[in-house]
């Protein structure tokens, strides 16, 4: 396979009549010359332009699937893209049947519509027709064979939809909030999953890093206009649900759910979805996994947790509580009991040591940070929350880091500092999280690692630290961390939380469970999430390491469609969108050529939040929300930025309706 002919970034090529043979520079081809094994891609159009890899693809057909799918997704809110793709999917339909059509007219509609339209449908999707007519007019003319089974599948993006892990539509839903219907927002995120309201205040905002109106005064607040839509409902998301359980019937098969955090919750609710009969076990006595008890109040309030967990039974879903994986029951006890397939989604609950000679050792004041932020989350909840007093040391630079000290500060009448070893800007934690914890009189000490615990009668009394610099860069791309002699300094404290990382306690299984470990001790799994042992699969935490709640819930969704698979085919099935993110993502296909269009500049709206010197006294939620004049001034600096990309394969493509359409013939 090789480049034939096509027009890229504007550029023209055409191999088909030279020795010399030239494809675009800097874009990775090879990535693209294949989509499922052994089906090779005929065309790839993108707005960027075309590429044609084989000497039988019609160019033709390529562009009508292409603007088949821009009528569909065109909003209708500006005429010249409403209109326009109407016009011009359909002079592409007759041109396909046979029919002499206007192509002079065509490119003129095309034109007004890329120069004219509102948003990124409009703005982008007409340039590869336009560079097609304009440089290969003769191949647009020649009819596709009604008779060839062409594959095809098209994918309608944007950076901010690449960049989240679940792939949430979200210019979508802050268009709903623009017009004033935060149910239909909300229901554009519970396509995804269940717990919008506790995603919008704990998301790591991956879409917002992503976000092209960072190019000019700053990224949309993608992450509270999320939060501002489930709150808006005037009740609960769970309501929203009233009478929709599927009726399964006696030869439904049932999943057992193992873990009810954010991955096993995501899981459980789209087999559920699905019409499968499901059952969660979960160790606690409520649902929420390491988002409930790892997560503090100030940041989650519990409640919003716990009520969007009953989506699972609205939907007719069951939960065994205080039922523990290798205490209560095995693997070979779920599927004993006649269940067909099981998710395991038990997260790390084992934190980690700091590496002293005192870890095995009861040392009063030593603690992991999952079993201190436990300690404080039981306090809260019911109403007694502990005190301490002394200073704290807290150990490590990511989010459970950040987590501890804030919690520290609310209960201590001491200082609380942080230590990490390497600089603020390489630091893992939200950025938002550190700014919000040094608000709060936090002291950080970055570039500095520890030395020794200080203990006196069994109880931390300090912790010795030495100061680093970085060294040369070492293979995997970081500094390597060099201690600077004579900079060794003690922080007196009678607390030192370690929040360095959490593992899977693979204690829970048994050697006949036949689950395999990876290097790093994580549940060994495949892309399609499946484990060692047939009919199991795995996510979240306990396969990934510690990850976010919306990683988690990603990986719940994508398992449950693994399981449907596995379900209906007996084995697990090729991922069409899945495919299409990793061309996305490998071949930078969603790399601004060009600097962002000139837009009226918006402030990014500042959504308010309680006092630091108030706050830092109690564990009340930290951010208020934005008010619905807020959020409508928000939403308006979405610029809709949609690309659309799209492939025709020389054979049918699983998974795709085209493909499904071909398996019932």
């Amino acid at each position: 396979m090789r480049l034939y002919y096509g027009v890229w970034d504007g550029v023209v090529y055409d191999n088909r009549e030279t020795e010399e043979y030239l494809e675009p520079e800097g874009l990775d081809i090879k990535n693209l010359l294949q989509f499922n094994n052994g089906n090779p891609v005929m065309t790839f159009v993108s707005h960027r332009g075309f590429l044609v890899f084989h000497p039988h693809a019609n160019l033709l057909l390529a562009l009508r699937n292409y603007y088949k799918r821009v009528e569909e997704d065109s909003c209708g809110k500006c005429t010249p893209c409403r209109s326009g793709s109407i016009i011009i999917s359909e002079m592409l339909e007759k041109a396909a049947s046979g029919e002499e059509i206007d192509w002079d007219a065509l490119i003129d509609v095309a034109r007004m519509m890329r120069n004219t339209s509102f948003c990124g449908v409009g703005q982008t999707c007409p340039v590869a027709l336009i560079e097609a007519i304009k440089t290969f007019p003769n191949d647009l003319k020649k009819a596709p064979n009604p008779n060839n089974a062409f594959g095809h599948y098209e994918v309608m993006t944007a950076p901010c939809i690449e960049a989240c892990p679940a792939h949430v539509n979200v210019p979508r839903y802050i268009d709903y909030i623009k017009m004033g219907r935060t149910d239909l927002a909300t229901g554009v995120v519970l396509r995804h999953y269940p717990l919008v309201g506790s995603c919008g205040r704990v998301c790591v905002r991956l879409c917002e890093h992503a976000c092209r109106r960072q190019q000019l005064e700053g990224p949309v607040d993608i992450k509270n206009l999320k939060r501002f839509a489930a709150d808006s409902l005037n009740y609960t998301v769970e309501e929203m649900f009233e009478g929709a359980a599927a009726q399964p019937n006696e030869f439904s098969p049932r999943i057992a759910v193992v873990g009810a955090g954010p991955a096993g919750l995501t899981c459980a609710y789209h087999l559920l979805l699905k019409g499968y009969k499901v059952e969660v076990y979960e160790a606690q006595r409520k649902a929420g996994g390491m988002a409930l008890i790892g997560i503090p109040q100030y940041r989650l309030p519990k409640g919003i947790l716990l009520e969007e967990a009953k989506v699972i039974e609205k939907l007719g879903g069951k939960f065994h509580y205080g039922h523990r994986l290798g205490k209560d029951f095995t693997i070979d006890d779920l599927f004993s009991e006649g269940f067909n397939a099981v998710f395991i989604g038990v997260g790390c609950s084992k934190g980690m040591l700091l590496g002293f000679p005192e870890d095995a050792q009861n040392i009063e004041g030593y603690s992991n940070g999952l079993n201190f932020l436990l300690k404080v989350e039981r306090g809260v909840v019911e109403g007694e929350c502990p005190t301490f007093s002394g200073d704290f040391v807290v150990v490590g630079g990511g989010n459970v880091a950040m987590d501890c000290s804030r919690s520290a500060v609310r209960m201590t009448d001491g200082k609380v500092h942080v230590i990490y070893r390497r600089t603020e800007k390489q630091a893992p934690a939200d950025p938002a999280e550190i700014h919000a914890a040094k608000e709060e009189g936090i002291e950080f000490h970055f570039l500095t690692a520890q030395k020794r615990l200080v203990v006196e009668d069994g109880k931390v009394v300090g912790l010795e630290c030495v100061k680093l610099k970085e060294g040369e860069s070492e293979p995997n791309g970081r500094s390597k961390l060099i201690e600077i002699p004579g900079t060794e300094f003690i922080i007196p404290c009678s607390n030192v939380i370690s929040a360095i990382g959490q593992r899977i306690d693979q204690s829970i299984f048994e050697d006949k469970d036949e689950i395999q470990f990876d290097k790093r001790g994580n549940i060994s799994v495949t892309e399609s999430l499946a484990t060692s042992r047939p009919g199991v699969f795995a996510g979240g935490d306990c396969a990934t390491g510690p990850t976010t709640l919306i990683g988690g819930m990603a990986q719940g969704q994508t398992a449950a469609e693994s399981i449907h698979e596995y379900l209906t085919r007996g084995s697990v099935g090729f991922e069409p969108r899945a495919r299409m993110t990793q061309m996305i993502k490998k071949c930078a296909l969603l790399t601004d050529t060009e600097n962002c269009l000139p837009s009226m500049h918006r402030e990014r709206v500042q959504m308010w939040e309680l006092n630091p010197a108030i706050r830092r006294k109690n564990f009340e939620e930290v951010e208020l929300g934005l008010t619905a004049e807020q959020a409508k001034k928000e939403a308006e600096r979405c610029m809709r930025c949609y690309r659309l990309f799209s492939v025709v394969t020389q054979l049918p493509i699983p998974g795709s309706d085209h493909w499904a359409q071909k398996q019932g013939e």
